[in-house]
């Protein structure tokens, strides 16, 4: 009996952990931190260890995004000690807090160290046969270096990605993989841009059917710059292709509390406005950016936060 409620205990803990994954990838933080609180409460003991490690992770999401490394790195490092030291034990959550690692020092700008990280998460799912994570450490890749502004360098990684998520049937992961791409393509300049938009369009159902609040913002800014950058594209003629991309990947940023990203997609709105004349809409969107920027210069000089040991 004892044994069966245990078990009991430890599925429906499981459940309360997905569901605040789900929470905070298509709601927000705050929802998924209800949840994990609810899950302490019916299941204190499972709150030691599981709910404890959900937690710290949605912990270092919101860090991320919000530009706070130093409360990411931290969430990294307790992280990290929760689990086994004994190589080939607690794999998949290792696995997870290296692509962590990574994703941290991105955030903090080494590139080079985050391209090194990055690499032994490859090869580490490679040498376990995780094709997901594996394919999820290309994109990882493709990621440093689009943000290193070497896009070049991030293409085969991209189409590397591209190609095994397809071959695997995992759809999401196809979908940003083509974000990722299409990004890239993005980053060579206006040549690129229709390029973009059409591995945007193949993907857009999808993302807006079923991807995270992240992949759509993503996905939606991407749709507007690939407009504005067009040299065949005319704000005058056709104002809505991006007002209401840009409106909407706003919403989505700001429910993520990413600072950088928002703040760049009110610079855009701000712009837009401005050559079409709208000035009320223009000191709106600046005001805004402002504001969000305001937002990450304090949030990349804060204290850690308080965590849960």
């Amino acid at each position: 009996m004892r044994f069966a409620m245990e078990m009991w205990q430890d599925d429906s803990s499981l459940a309360y952990v997905k569901l605040a994954q789900h929470l905070a990838a298509h709601k927000s933080y705050k929802e998924a931190c209800a949840a994990l609180d609810i899950a302490a409460k019916k299941f204190p003991l499972a709150a030691k260890s599981r709910l404890r490690a959900a937690r710290l992770q949605i912990i270092h999401e919101r860090a991320l995004h919000r530009g706070d490394i130093n409360t990411a790195q931290a969430a990294c490092e307790i992280l990290s000690a929760l689990f086994s030291p004994v190589q080939g034990v607690d794999i998949e959550v290792k696995i997870d807090v290296t692509r962590r690692h990574a994703q941290t020092l991105l955030g903090a700008g080494q590139f080079a160290e985050a391209a090194s990280v990055a690499h032994s998460l490859f090869n580490t799912c490679y040498k376990y046969k995780m094709q997901l994570e594996g394919i999820i450490a290309l994109i990882l890749l493709a990621e440093i270096h689009k943000k290193a502004g070497s896009f070049v360098s991030g293409l085969p990684y991209a189409l590397a990605s591209l190609t095994l998520s397809k071959t695997f049937n995992l759809d999401l992961v196809h979908a940003l993989a083509m974000v990722t791409l299409a990004e890239l393509w993005l980053g060579l300049g206006p040549t690129h841009a229709q390029q973009a938009l059409s591995l945007l369009q193949q993907c857009m159902t999808l993302v807006l059917g079923h991807g995270g609040r992240e992949l759509r913002a993503r996905t939606y800014l991407a749709v507007a710059r690939c407009h504005l950058c067009n040299p065949a594209y005319s704000v005058h003629t056709n104002s809505q292709a991006v007002c209401e991309p840009l409106q909407a990947a706003a919403e989505e940023f700001e429910a993520l509390e990413d600072n950088e990203q928002a703040s760049e997609v009110y610079y855009l709105q701000a712009r837009v406005f401005h050559v079409l004349g709208a000035v009320e809409e223009r000191d709106h969107a600046a005001a805004l950016f402002q504001k969000f920027t305001l937002a990450l210069r304090e949030a990349q000089t804060m204290e850690t936060l308080n965590l849960p040991q």
